[in-house]
């Protein structure tokens, strides 16, 4: 029903608006719907293995702030950047999962802690929006390759990638069979709390490479950008039909949860609506996202 639903919003869309279509409105959308993607790529990857994740917009926060404070002109100069921004992503995800695998704690309550110190780091480092990218970095990112935005190709791999490893190797099975059911594939011989640590810790390199996408975006950095980040890598995944009980969703469902998301975000900007309708529309799609995910699940 969600690509029905998408193709749907897509006419729609274009009836409303014939700028919808153009190329820079199209280009527009998908610059835009990358950090998107990856964050709910990050999402789904723990929604699946029976987890959640409070801190993925704070994470997004830091590696923006990282990436904005560190980042220099000249030649490789946005490597050390890169570096830290990406192992601190990593970080925050193994302490997330070490302290809910190893403290037996529920996930919601350990992101939802974290949430709040990774915050408080990001505003450390950065304390009001600003710095520096590197300016060569961020244009062959955000720019065009042989005619082909940079940012759809970025967000069309990680798409691969993750549908790859989730679909064809042996990690995969083992997230979809810890999601399904933790005690079955424990004693099926999964080591289910290193299958957990290792999500969390791919949620947290995706969440962190948003945040640099971001910044070298915003040619700037913003210690908050990732405030609501978290809440719409929830909507967008179980929009794509990921279960709130795990094991059961895809990395191409969450893909068009986030494009239903950024088209109609898309829609009420060329309509000339009012910025804080969005606001109340992202928190009604979250209340359909879930009573959606409530009512399969009793289904």
């Amino acid at each position: 029903m969600v690509y029905l639903f998408l193709l749907l919003l897509i006419v729609v869309a274009t009836l409303l608006n014939r700028r919808f279509l153009s190329i820079e409105n199209l280009t527009n959308l998908m610059t835009t719907a990358v950090p998107y993607l990856l964050v709910s790529f990050a999402q789904t990857s723990i929604l699946l293995v029976g987890g959640i994740d409070l801190s993925v917009g704070s994470v997004v926060s830091l590696s923006n702030a990282i990436s904005a404070r560190l980042m220099v002109n000249g030649p490789l100069g946005y490597l050390p950047a890169l570096a830290v921004s990406l192992a601190a992503g990593c970080g925050c995800g193994y302490g997330n999962g070490f302290v809910i695998t190893k403290g037996r704690l529920q996930p919601i309550i350990v992101t939802l802690a974290s949430s709040s110190i990774i915050a408080g780091l990001a505003l450390a480092i950065l304390p009001a929006p600003g710095g520096t990218v590197h300016l060569g970095f961020a244009k062959s990112v955000t720019g065009l390759l042989v005619g082909i935005p940079v940012p759809l190709l970025l967000g069309m791999l990680a798409a691969v990638l993750l549908w790859i490893t989730l679909n064809r190797t042996k990690y995969g099975r083992s997230v979809y069979a810890t999601g399904g059911n933790e005690y079955a594939a424990y004693s099926s011989g999964i080591l289910v709390d290193r299958i957990k640590l290792i999500t969390f810790v791919i949620c947290g390199l995706m969440s962190s490479i948003a945040g640099v996408y971001i910044s070298l975006q915003m040619f700037s950095g913003d210690a908050l950008i990732g405030s609501n980040m978290s809440l719409i890598s929830i909507t967008t995944a179980v929009l794509g039909g990921t279960s709130l009980a795990g094991g059961k969703g895809s990395i191409v469902g969450s893909t068009a949860g986030v494009f239903i998301f950024i088209i109609i975000n898309n829609v009420l900007n060329l309509t000339g609506v009012p910025s804080f309708y969005q606001f109340i529309l992202q928190g009604a799609l979250l209340i359909i996202a879930l009573t959606i995910g409530t009512l399969r699940l009793r289904r």
